[in-house]
């Protein structure tokens, strides 16, 4: 069974995404490193970015404002090409996840993109939110049958319903989607994460959060409100040039999100509300019993003036307590003694 088929549609667990997009700075030994990285972390894919700058860009292209300072005074057009991966790399990449046990996963960000990682066999392909309303691509996906992840940052509602169409209508069949804010990074005002419930109603498909926030803890949030797939930007240094690593977190930063992720989903439950095993014998030390409020003789009727609540919980609880109120008692009683059913007239 491929990944996407045991791990998203199948799998109730969260699927922690690496997003190493272009964090590899055109490096493949680095590419690999942060495979390596991303799997010791403990997270179930990596993702990179499959492109052609000449497939992508036009002459008329211009830069996002958080481009402004993060191309070491380089063009855009020479730091794309100088980050292009052939598609020989990808397939070594591809093999080497298999190797390492992580899935392999690249967004495909144009038509050549796309052939590459149809090439490569590729599991599932990633859309990346500025494709949502790109029917050119998704059409031409939906026909290669390959599942995908739509991420939906800069789209509406409507939006997302039309690129979706547009995919299901040329064949494609399985998929998944993301609430996602192309900010980078995004303040904490703008993330909108009760959006992934909308995204749920809207189109009955695992839902998840591709995050642009700093730090580590709307991700775990996302997971706890019920995410699915979660991704996460991540580099080897935030230090390195490029425009990515400002807003990725880094291995360490990583492993520790994975962590609260887990411990999250573990939390979770079941949502039957029971009585754990660790409580039950907590119950004896710490709920109350009823007992006498001080020495009573046979033959009193009891009161509420004769009974107190108090530890240990091993004894007749606190909620039976008109269930004596009103009985005779047929044993002398000394403060503090816990009472029985059997000590009362029937």
């Amino acid at each position: 069974m491929k990944w996407f088929d045991k791990n998203i549609l199948r799998n109730k667990h969260v699927f922690v995404i690496a997003e190493a997009g272009i964090n590899h700075n055109g490096d493949f030994d680095l590419a690999l490193q942060l495979v390596k990285k991303a799997k010791e972390a403990g997270a179930d894919c990596i993702k990179f970015q499959t492109f052609r700058y000449s497939s992508s860009e036009s002459k008329n292209s211009t830069m996002p404002g958080y481009f402004t300072g993060r191309l070491s005074c380089r063009t855009k057009k020479d730091w794309y090409d100088s980050i292009e991966f052939s598609l020989q790399q990808f397939k070594d990449l591809k093999e080497y996840c298999e190797e390492m046990d992580i899935a392999f996963l690249s967004t495909a960000c144009d038509i050549e993109g796309l052939e590459i990682l149809k090439e490569i066999k590729a599991e599932a392909i990633k859309i990346a939110s500025a494709d949502m309303n790109n029917d050119y691509l998704l059409s031409a996906l939906g026909r290669t049958g390959i599942p995908a992840i739509f991420s939906t940052g800069m789209s509406t509602l409507a939006e997302v319903r039309h690129g979706l169409d547009t995919y299901l209508s040329n064949g494609g069949t399985k998929f998944a989607m993301t609430q996602c804010t192309s900010q980078y990074p995004t303040p904490y005002e703008d993330i909108n994460l009760k959006a992934m419930e909308t995204l749920g109603r809207e189109f009955k498909c695992p839902i998840g959060l591709s995050d642009h926030s700093e730090g580590i803890y709307i991700p775990i949030a996302a997971a706890a409100m019920g995410a699915r797939i979660i991704e996460k930007h991540f580099t080897i240094s935030r230090d390195l040039p490029g425009v990515d690593h400002p807003a990725s977190i880094e291995p360490a930063e990583l492993a520790e999100m994975v962590k609260g992720i887990r411990q999250v989903e573990t939390a979770l439950g079941t949502g039957s509300k029971t009585v754990q095993k660790a409580e039950l014998d907590n119950a004896k030390h710490m709920r109350r019993s009823l007992m006498a409020a001080s020495d009573i003789s046979a033959g009193t009727v009891l009161e509420i003036k004769h009974i107190a609540a108090k530890r240990p919980g091993t004894g007749l609880p606190p909620c039976m307590m008109d269930k004596i109120i009103g009985k005779k008692l047929r044993v002398n009683l000394k403060k503090e003694d816990i009472f029985k059913l059997s000590m009362f007239s029937r």
